[in-house]
């Protein structure tokens, strides 16, 4: 049997580590992948980010023009009056930031690079007290790699602490560029000038660094302002910089937190690269608990996908993944085909989702009615851009109907719905006030309120009839009916 190529890459990268783990750990294992579109990605041993495009000569960021060499972008931690990070800077600019080097730990490589069994790269490293462990997670095919930093404070006593995730740009073999910040997604961007007129268009090449944790901050700016802003050790402010001039530029991410001791933080994003300019998509996770719950609660878990980009974009995979304690209802996805099932792990397909425009779906889970189960939500677009992950666990609202049972009996043709031709009502009609009874009904058994306001019945029907028009009122009729 021929091992493919991507296979054959695999195991010499792990047989490598096997049989020369000193000279594996010196260099840092890569992932090489000839399909790409990333072609090289590279972690050095103390957090340095190297990132090789298909079709480009030099790094997506500033390395001297070099082909392998370490190059200006990596992991940063601020302690104090310390500053942590790359062992090997190029630019004076990143060299005057002070940073210490991290102490390496240690470094392996896993995964196939398919979208099933990415590649993985896991780097630990020490320093002022703490421990980060790094993940960089690739598939083939994908225009963007993510990145998470597990920082846990190994000392005995509480630290505050500032992480960084910064990078001198070098999009598309040129070191100059302008800048942009999606607030959807709390992404910062260089993007190159438009390959027609040279200004700075959507139609510009676009790196980015798409925060997947809540709580950061952003900058962008020339090159040197960013490493100063670094080299402060202080949350990042904001703010772009002179994002509509043609410059030698930079960004950066930032979180700032105290952590007790021997406690664990977990930040995540994603680095996307697009020779097309597209943006990376949001999403939006959200969960309503289900009337009646009990041990197995049902709660409709509602998703909201927003395309910043001035085309059509399809979704290749919708990936929601669920936690343990969570068990995907059958047949419950509104606003999608039906998902495939592997586990805990649903795949939606299908969707379209329209230029400077969202989709939303939603799905039913049971399990406990205590807690809130976990539906982690990420997935990409056939063009390779990447739709941010997000999660059930920062929801607060949810703008997504409750959707009946699976087991609830359903409305039949037969039974009236409201229409519009109902009566309205007038202004001589007495409303109700406070000591007056509410209309029967006004409030459904699933927490509609139709009445809660103080209009009159003819109001609330008018209203239900208005939904009807819109596409609602089916939904609306079938909570009625129950």
């Amino acid at each position: 049997m021929r091992l493919s190529k991507k296979l054959v890459i695999a195991a010499l990268g792990s047989a490598t580590l096997v049989l020369n783990p000193l000279a594996a750990l010196a260099a840092g294992p890569t992932i090489e992948d000839a399909d790409g579109p990333l072609v090289r990605i590279a972690i050095s041993d103390t957090l340095n980010c190297s990132i090789n495009y298909k079709g480009d000569s030099y790094n997506e960021f500033y390395n001297s023009r070099s082909a392998t060499d370490p190059a200006d972008c990596g992991t940063f931690l601020a302690v104090g009056s310390e500053l942590f990070g790359p062992g090997e800077l190029k630019s004076r600019a990143a060299v005057s930031t002070g940073a210490i080097a991290w102490t390496p730990v240690s470094q392996t490589k896993s995964g196939t690079g398919t979208q099933a069994d990415p590649w993985v790269l896991t780097t630990v490293v020490r320093g002022g007290g703490f421990e980060i462990t790094q993940t960089d997670t690739y598939s083939t095919g994908n225009e963007f790699y993510a990145t998470t930093s597990s920082v846990k404070n190994i000392s005995d006593t509480a630290q505050d602490f500032t992480l960084y995730h910064a990078a001198d740009c070098y999009l598309q073999d040129n070191d100059y560029g302008f800048g942009e910040y999606d607030a959807n997604t709390g992404t910062v961007i260089c993007r190159a000038k438009d390959p027609e007129t040279g200004q700075h268009t959507d139609r510009g090449r676009v790196e980015q660094f798409v925060p997947t944790t809540a709580g950061s901050n952003y900058y962008y700016s020339s090159f040197n302002e960013v490493w100063d802003k670094v080299k402060d050790r202080e949350p990042l402010p904001n703010k772009l910089d002179h994002a509509d001039d043609n410059r030698d530029n930079g960004m950066a991410l930032s979180w700032t937190r105290t952590l007790e001791p021997n406690t664990t933080a977990d930040y995540s994003l994603i680095t996307s690269f697009s020779p097309k300019g597209q943006v990376a998509l949001s999403s939006a996770t959200c969960a309503v608990a289900q009337p009646g719950a009990d041990s197995t609660a049902t709660r409709t878990i509602g998703v909201t996908i927003t395309n910043p980009n001035p085309d059509v974009k399809s979704v290749q995979t919708v990936i929601a993944t669920l936690s343990d304690d969570a068990t995907y209802v059958p047949q419950s996805a509104s606003g999608a085909p039906e998902p495939t099932v592997a586990g805990k792990v649903l795949t939606f397909k299908d969707l379209e989702l329209p230029a400077n425009g969202s989709v939303k779906f939603s799905f039913l889970i049971t399990g406990s009615a205590e807690v809130t189960p976990l539906v982690k939500i990420s997935g990409t677009t056939t063009s390779g851009a990447a739709i941010a992950e997000s999660d059930t666990s920062a929801s607060s609202t949810c703008d997504f109907p409750e959707l009946p049972k699976p087991d609830q009996p359903q409305p039949t043709p037969e039974q009236p719905q409201p229409t519009v031709e109902q009566p309205q009502p007038t202004a001589e009609q007495p409303q109700p006030t406070a000591e007056q009874p509410q209309p029967a009904g006004g409030t459904s058994t699933e927490g509609n309120k139709l009445a809660s306001t103080g209009a009159n019945t003819g109001v609330a029907i008018a209203l239900v009839g208005l939904l009807a028009v819109a596409g609602v009122g089916l939904v609306v009729a079938r909570r009625r009916a129950h």
